[in-house]
């Protein structure tokens, strides 16, 4: 039995997970969050009968961390997966000049039109030219110049090249601007040209540095093996959630962790000396927040910190009744997204209710809507009317929408999304070196250093408690 003694600063879910952690190892544990709620950017609301997440609403399955504690906390049976994984994006059509001899077609183009994410496609990135030909995202000579990086040479890009280095390199402008940015910047709410494909993307780090050809690297380094190819049934979903959603595992922790006698703080601002430097501290807030909180003890790693740039998005949920959608309602496909270079000020749609099973209902509508991304602040900008009625408008476009939606709500997360620039990595290992040398019991984790995503945060606020409780070094 451990008698180690640790506090865990942050009540998000990389902190909820280092305090599962530390109490599962004996450790005990004061966890202080300065909100007065635990979760993070994990909000789950009631809306229209419906729980529905305000923040992230699923998580990878193939990576294990989230699945894994989820069946800890007793939760196997809440899981379920999302009924379509099949997307789309939103492009204006390719054909120039028709405004002066058809015009209702220069509407139609003006409007834009969704066009699938080529199948197989890695992070947007193409694995099949017939593919990306069929989806018609790209134009002709888009695809023209995808076809070069089968002969091109090789070409050195660097240590550490951002994801629009790579694609742009190897695919060109148009599958770089309207395909990879997409789904790449729609993640991390940030342009890819501007992000380090090593931290963000490193499928197509892997496959341009060790294939001269990156389709056929990734084509190889996605193809399934025979061992984890299912026989008659389907392939498990990519996403998962929760039915009554992923509010409700920070629920099931706090009750978990308070049975395990951690003791919890909300409301409460933290700071190195009130906590006990000598005891272990594991810092989980964003990196702004944890500058200021290692400063006294590491100036080098606050200035670090200090130095990741963040971004900012708008969540709004929308309901429609089914009579507003000209077509299949709900729509089907899981959503679309919104390639920057459309310059709409939507982002992303999920499409709620084609999405998620258990929310089937034969009278409305749900959607998800995204606005904001590094360097884009209309959004936060607008006022929650304004909000709604533009992006109402972009989906009338998008959907051909016939009528006004029955309820909205916005969520505002500002400076949610920490942006890891070329050279993160380089930084996250100098932040980690100051504070072994300054402060040797203070521990970092959470989405501004090793990934965004919740498996990740649990990875990380899991790692920090173990290396707490002397289990790995």
């Amino acid at each position: 039995m451990s008698h180690t003694e640790a506090t865990v600063v942050g009540g998000g879910i990389t902190g909820l997970a280092a305090a599962w952690e530390l109490a599962r190892g004996g450790a005990r544990v004061t966890l202080l969050e300065s909100s007065p709620r635990l979760g993070g950017k994990i909000m789950t609301e009631e809306f229209r009968g419906r729980a529905v997440d305000m923040g992230p609403d699923a998580f990878l399955a193939r990576v294990p961390e989230a699945l894994q504690l989820c069946h800890e906390l007793g939760l196997g049976e809440e899981l379920v997966g999302v009924a379509t994984e099949a997307a789309s994006l939103w492009v204006r059509g390719r054909v120039w000049r028709t405004w002066r001899t058809d015009p209702v077609r220069h509407v139609l183009q003006s409007r834009g039109r969704l066009r699938p994410v080529p199948a197989g496609a890695v992070l947007g990135a193409p694995t099949s030219l017939a593919a990306l030909a069929r989806s018609r995202v790209v134009p002709a000579r888009g695809v023209a110049r995808a076809a070069l990086d089968l002969v091109l040479p090789g070409k050195d890009l660097g240590p550490d090249p951002t994801v629009g280095d790579i694609v742009t390199a190897r695919f060109g402008r148009e599958v770089h601007q309207r395909l990879v940015d997409p789904l790449v910047g729609g993640i991390h709410a940030g342009p890819s040209a501007r992000l380090s494909a090593r931290a963000v993307a490193p499928q197509l780090a892997t496959g341009a540095a060790s294939h001269r050809s990156l389709l056929l690297g990734l084509r190889r380094a996605s193809a399934p093996s025979p061992a984890s190819s299912p026989s008659g049934a389907g392939l498990a979903p990519a996403f998962v959630s929760l039915r009554r959603g992923l509010g409700h595992l920070v629920a099931r922790l706090e009750e978990a962790l308070r049975a395990h006698g951690v003791h919890i703080q909300l409301g409460r601002a933290a700071d190195l000396p009130s906590a006990g430097t000598r005891n272990a501290v594991i810092v989980t807030t964003p990196a702004p927040a944890a500058a200021a909180l290692v400063a006294g003890a590491s100036p080098e790693a606050a200035a670090e910190l200090a130095a990741i740039e963040h971004s900012s998005v708008v969540l709004v949920v929308l309901s429609y009744p089914v009579a507003a959608f000209a077509g299949h309602a709900p729509p089907p496909g899981s959503g679309f997204l919104v390639p920057q270079v459309e310059r709409r000020l939507m982002t992303a749609c999920s499409f709620g209710s084609s999405k998620w099973p258990h929310w089937a209902n034969e009278d409305e509508v749900v959607l998800r809507v995204s606005a904001g991304r590094w360097g884009d602040e209309r959004a936060m900008a607008l006022d929650d009317a304004e909000l709604v009625a533009r992006l109402h408008h972009e989906l009338e476009q998008a959907l051909g929408l016939r009528r006004e939606p029955l309820a909205g709500r916005v969520t505002r997360w500002a400076g949610a999304f920490p942006q890891y620039r070329p050279g993160h990595l380089a930084r996250v290992a100098r932040i980690e070196a100051a504070l072994a040398r300054d402060a040797p019991s203070v521990q970092l984790a959470g989405a501004a250093l090793r990934g965004v995503g919740i498996p990740a945060c649990i990875a990380q606020g899991r790692a920090a408690a173990r290396r707490a409780l002397g289990l790995t070094s």
